[in-house]
């Protein structure tokens, strides 16, 4: 008897265990298929405008003139500062879409490039932010009285004459050439998987091909069901 009960107490911690890993596999699955696994369209779109406007914001940004104190900002600072703030307005709806839509990891990679892309992707959005709004801190600071794009006033921050703002507002450059050399990092890795590695991890962030099934000259065929036969 005293064998049997052990038997008996073996075989129910043993069940035990079993469902209980079960039910962890089941909860991973369940976290797992809660995520997309491919970004929709609403972050294609927010992805591509903030690429759009910064490969016309860097270039912007070299006609910039020598900045100094007393002076008012031209054509060139106007647009510049008016990029950016569209920048950071998409970059926060951006951020808030990717956390409200997570996106799974492509599982074809290993463990741990699904974790650097994730920070790299993390740290994308981290400069962006910085460098828009140290921007913006510049401005206010040298109390600019700026219209986005000549038309709508940009609110300026209270940080007029402030010690402090000044010192962020001069780290905008720095974060300018961060946030430059990590999209430099993340555009390579984007072409190794697309040339090198060829598995297709850039197509999650390209617009969707339709698909075409073409049925021209296929023939109809029409399959005569027999009836089975009894073995003898």
């Amino acid at each position: 008897m005293p064998l049997l009960q052990t038997g008996i107490r073996n075989a129910c911690s043993a069940n035990r265990c079993l469902t209980r890993r079960t039910n962890t596999k089941q909860l991973k699955a369940r976290i797992i298929m809660a995520k997309q696994l491919h970004y929709g369209t609403t972050a294609k779109v927010f992805h591509w405008l903030v690429v759009a406007l910064l490969v016309v914001q860097y270039p912007l940004g070299k006609f910039m003139p020598d900045i100094h104190r007393g002076m008012k900002p031209g054509d060139a600072m106007t647009f510049h500062i008016s990029f950016g703030i569209t920048i950071l307005a998409l970059i926060v709806l951006r951020l808030l879409w990717r956390i409200t839509h997570p996106v799974a990891p492509a599982s074809s990679l290993p463990a741990w490039q699904q974790l650097v892309s994730e920070a790299v992707h993390w740290l994308l959005y981290g400069l962006v932010l910085a460098t828009t709004m140290t921007g913006w801190i510049f401005a206010s600071e040298r109390g600019w009285s700026i219209r986005l794009f000549f038309a709508i006033p940009l609110p300026t921050l209270p940080t007029e004459g402030s010690l402090l703002a000044n010192s962020i507002g001069k780290w905008h450059g720095t974060m300018e050439w961060a946030l430059l050399l990590v999209i430099g990092a993340h555009v390579a890795a984007a072409m190794a998987h697309t040339f090198i590695f060829r598995d297709r991890i850039m197509q999650r962030m390209l617009p969707e091909k339709p698909t075409v099934v073409r049925t021209k000259g296929l023939k109809p065929e029409v399959v005569v069901m027999k009836p089975a036969q009894d073995g003898v």
